[in-house]
């Protein structure tokens, strides 16, 4: 039931198909009990498709920066931080600390670790666990694709933040990325937040905005 991780998007319909779409995929959410989400870019098409959704109850939520980093970056390692790879045997050891920097509640570990499980299944996928004086502190992964590297779920537990532990992680994951080829590596954080001006002091540059929007208040169908 968290938007982050359940909302329609790679939307590309005709105009005139537009709201039908929005009224199926309401539709769907409400059948599943969740709060319909759509995210909207610059490659959203019809290019008007923002406008449909306000048309139908929804209302933007929340701005996030996709950035992008080209070559090296400024990362120095951090030597207070260990960094290592994580696999089927620290998946548990992973999802927790994720969960932590991200505040989901426990209830839903279950479906996190269902979740993370599958995805460190795919080709081109790693995941990394930093490691503050021997202590679980941080996690996020990697994923790469036709020379293109992702950088996904970068979470601090709260007891470790202003440690350098997210540095460390990028440290590797980009290491990682230039390693295996990938010639742009990108990223997507909350407009304006701390993580964002972490990510830009390591030389990531915004690309494009994606917009978040939710309903909040729904037309007869």
């Amino acid at each position: 039931p968290i938007a982050n991780y359940n909302h329609a998007f790679r939307v590309n319909v005709a105009g005139s198909e537009a709201e039908t779409l929005i009224d199926d995929v309401v539709r769907y959410y409400k059948s599943m009990g969740l709060k319909p989400c759509f995210v909207v870019s610059p490659a959203t098409r019809p290019p008007t498709f923002a406008i449909s959704l306000l048309g139908a109850g929804f209302k933007p939520v929340l701005e996030e920066d996709a950035m992008v980093l080209e070559g090296e970056s400024k990362i120095k390692a951090v030597p207070d931080v260990n960094v290592v790879s994580s696999d089927a045997n620290l998946l548990d050891v992973w999802t927790d600390v994720n969960m932590k920097g991200f505040g989901i509640p426990v209830i839903l570990r279950d479906a996190f670790l269902g979740m993370f499980g599958k995805a460190s299944q795919y080709k081109g996928t790693k995941s990394y666990l930093g490691y503050f004086q021997g202590k679980p502190a941080g996690a996020c992964g990697l994923v790469s694709f036709n020379n293109v590297g992702g950088i996904f779920s970068v979470g601090t537990a709260p007891e470790y933040r202003r440690r350098g532990v997210a540095t460390a992680l990028l440290h590797k994951a980009i290491a990682d990325s230039l390693s295996i080829g990938n010639s742009l590596l990108y990223l997507i954080t909350t407009k304006g937040s701390d993580a964002e001006r972490l990510y830009e002091s390591l030389g990531f540059q915004v690309a494009y905005i994606h917009r978040r929007y939710e309903l909040q208040s729904q037309k007869q169908l």
